[in-house]
């Protein structure tokens, strides 16, 4: 159980690092230095981009954060 949960934990670090890199800042972020920037534009729109990547970060988060919990009980 605690290896699975571990690999589980292991897979959402790095999806929320991921999602949060991507995420427009004042600085245009890690997405426009590698030119991720016009292709979220071109594909979700303004805000669809960041409402999207919003969502996950928080989905992200939550299972973090619960994947956490139980590695902490087990």
């Amino acid at each position: 159980m605690a290896i699975v949960l571990t690999v589980l934990h292991s897979i959402v670090c790095v999806l929320l690092v991921a999602v949060v890199l991507l995420q427009k800042s004042k600085g245009d972020g890690l997405s426009g230095a590698f030119g991720g920037g016009g292709a979220l534009t071109a594909s979700f729109g303004n805000r669809g981009a960041a409402s999207l990547l919003s969502k996950a970060t928080t989905v992200l988060a939550v299972l973090f954060m619960v994947t956490a919990f139980l590695l902490a009980i087990f």
